[in-house]
C-alpha cells in the first residue's frame, strides 16, 4: 500500500490562458496577494494544486490558471490550454495592449535532490514571493510546496513559479511576463 501526498499528479495538470478574468470562486485559495499599480493591476493567488494569476490593464484582463482536475473551469475566453508534459512556451497580444509570455516545464529529480530542492525554496521565501506548504498524508516525505515569487515592474509584471510533487519527486516551474506595450511615443 502506497503512502501519497494528497496533490494531483503531474500529468494530471493543466497550462491555461483566459482573456477575461476568471472569479476568484472558480479557486480553492490559499494565498493571496493583490498588486496595484498606476498602470495596471495583479491579483496572485496559490490554489489548490497550482496558482492563478489575473492581470488587468483598461479593458484588458488576462488569466493564468494551472491547475489539477480539483479546479474545473468555464470554458469561454480560453486563449491556451497544454497539458504539464514537456517544456512548452507560448505568447500572446491580447487586445495589443499586452504581450504575454510564458515557458513551462516539468523535471524529475532524484530523492534526496528533491528533499534539498524543497528546502531551499522554503528558506528563499522573502517578501516578494508567496508560498504555501499543502498537507501530506505521508509523514517521511516533505510537503507538497507551493512557491510563487513576483516582481513588479512600472510597466508590467513578472511571475516565477516552483510547485512541488513529493510523490513523483518532480518540480512544475513556469516564468510569465506580462508586459504593457507602448502604443505611441510621449510629446
Amino acid at each position: 500500500m502506497g503512502v501519497s501526498s494528497g496533490r494531483a499528479r503531474v500529468a494530471d495538470l493543466a497550462f491555461q490562458v483566459f482573456n477575461r478574468a476568471v472569479h476568484p470562486d472558480w479557486f480553492a485559495t490559499r494565498v493571496y496577494r493583490r498588486i496595484p499599480q498606476e498602470r495596471w493591476e495583479a491579483d496572485v493567488r496559490i490554489i489548490e494544486g497550482g496558482h492563478a494569476i489575473i492581470f488587468g490593464t483598461g479593458p484588458i484582463r488576462l488569466t493564468e490558471v494551472l491547475s489539477g482536475p480539483e479546479t474545473p473551469l468555464p470554458a469561454p475566453g480560453l486563449l491556451f490550454h497544454s497539458a504539464i508534459r514537456t517544456e512548452r512556451s507560448a505568447s500572446l497580444h491580447p487586445g495589443g495592449i499586452v504581450e504575454y509570455q510564458t515557458c513551462f516545464e516539468v523535471e524529475r529529480v532524484d530523492r534526496e535532490i528533491f528533499r534539498h530542492l524543497c528546502d531551499e525554496m522554503i528558506a528563499d521565501a522573502s517578501r516578494h514571493a508567496l508560498v504555501h506548504r499543502f498537507g501530506s498524508s505521508n509523514r517521511l516525505a516533505p510537503p507538497a510546496l507551493t512557491h510563487v515569487h513576483v516582481e513588479a515592474r512600472v510597466r508590467g509584471l513578472s511571475v516565477q513559479s516552483f510547485h512541488t510533487f513529493p510523490d513523483e519527486c518532480a518540480i512544475v516551474r513556469s516564468q510569465s511576463l506580462y508586459e504593457l506595450i507602448r502604443t505611441s511615443p510621449k510629446c
